[in-house]
């Protein structure tokens, strides 16, 4: 998988299929969307591109909580690359950047760079200053661009809608089950292991002490 940080090093060999988002937990709902993203890159002979951003947005624009995530880039990196996806452009997001419009976002990132020719969205997608952009503006503004859209359903269990915001109230409960059936996986966290105080030993079994990747997970 190539992975991007900097629009001037984008160079892709082929047309694009896109999909946009914060992709927090890359859970059920959001592997939905990358399977229509993948799906229709093979179909069309061209290649499939996420982008995504970090910091989480919600970090960098809300004033009053923090935003305990999901997944830290670096897991996203991992799981993207496992289920297929062939480009990966990371926004380093910030508030200069938020205050960029949907026209201007797509234009200079998703035409311009990516060269986009489908563009596909989740059921409630929403991008651009103030979120303001959705799919009836997206669909608006690819008439007059160039590329076409489509929208992925909804992934729900038992009538109810799987989201991240859900997952991270089941893990805050400590409810790991709903939390694990949501995401579609055992929810995991990675780190590198470190000393501590070494009490562990006089459980009887072993234990380690985890300094996660990122610290608001």
């Amino acid at each position: 998988m190539n992975i991007f940080t900097d629009r001037s090093e984008i160079k892709l060999d082929k047309k694009a299929v896109v999909t946009v988002g914060s992709f927090d937990g890359l859970h059920r709902g959001h592997l939905k969307i990358l399977e229509e993203l993948i799906s229709t890159a093979k179909i069309n002979d061209e290649t499939s591109v996420v982008v995504t951003f970090d910091p989480h947005p919600r970090s960098v624009l809300s004033q009053f909580s923090e935003v305990n995530i999901l997944t830290s880039l670096d897991e996203k990196k991992m799981i993207l690359e496992k289920i297929g996806i062939e480009n990966l452009m990371v926004i380093h997001f910030t508030r200069e950047f938020s205050q960029l419009n949907s026209e201007e976002f797509i234009q200079k990132f998703l035409i311009e760079k990516l060269n986009a020719s489908h563009i596909v969205i989740g059921h409630d997608h929403k991008f651009g200053k103030d979120r303001l952009g959705d799919e009836k503006k997206l669909i608006e503004i690819g008439n007059q661009l160039g590329f076409t859209v489509s929208s992925v359903p909804a992934e729900c269990h038992n009538d109810e809608i799987i989201s991240s915001t859900k997952i991270r109230k089941f893990l805050f409960n400590g409810d790991l089950e709903n939390a694990n059936i949501f995401l579609g996986r055992n929810y995991s966290i990675c780190g590198i292991v470190v000393k501590g105080a070494q009490r562990g030993r006089t459980l009887g079994f072993p234990t380690a002490n985890v300094q996660v990747d990122d610290v608001k997970k």
